[in-house]
């Protein structure tokens, strides 16, 4: 079985946009590093200074990264909305770095739904199922575009070995 987690934070990023986004790319190479090799898939949302993000894998492995995450500075008031094990992956073919590439260039696109979700994760009476269910209904329509980016064929570490 394979288990799945979501949690929201509130982000603790400060500075400029051009710090703000080397901030950003900052956590997608580290996170696309330890996802891979924890076998970690999933969906990162980022909207009005909150992360939000799916995590799919192992249950060893989704609660190590969870721990690693929660005790990460950049952000504050981690709370986990969802927890369960699972029939399958809903993301076994996109890495959380398309996710965030794909959220950043369609930002003002995806901004009425990004408001609808953040009422619901900002209200804790609204039931875990339904917001689970909401979140990964607009993650699978954002994956099913034709603009959403194709994850990369050659593993992370293979590209670090060529680049040096």
């Amino acid at each position: 079985m394979i288990s799945t987690l979501i949690y929201s934070s509130t982000s603790c990023l400060v500075g400029d946009a051009f710090q703000f986004d080397r901030e950003m790319e900052k956590i997608r190479h580290v996170a696309a590093q330890r996802n891979e090799e924890h076998g970690i898939t999933g969906f990162l949302f980022y909207f009005d200074n909150r992360f939000v993000q799916i995590l799919e894998g192992e249950f060893e492995a989704v609660t190590h990264i969870y721990s690693r995450i929660r005790h990460d500075e950049r952000h504050k008031g981690a709370r986990i909305i969802w927890f369960s094990e699972i029939e399958g992956r809903d993301f076994s073919k996109w890495s959380m770095e398309c996710s965030m590439n794909f959220i950043e260039r369609n930002h003002s696109e995806l901004n009425v739904k990004l408001k609808f979700i953040n009422r619901f994760i900002s209200d804790t009476s609204q039931q875990p199922i339904m917001l689970r269910d909401l979140l990964v209904s607009v993650a699978l329509e954002m994956q099913r575009r034709q603009d959403f980016p194709k994850p990369q064929l050659v593993p992370l570490a293979a590209n670090r070995n060529t680049s040096r």
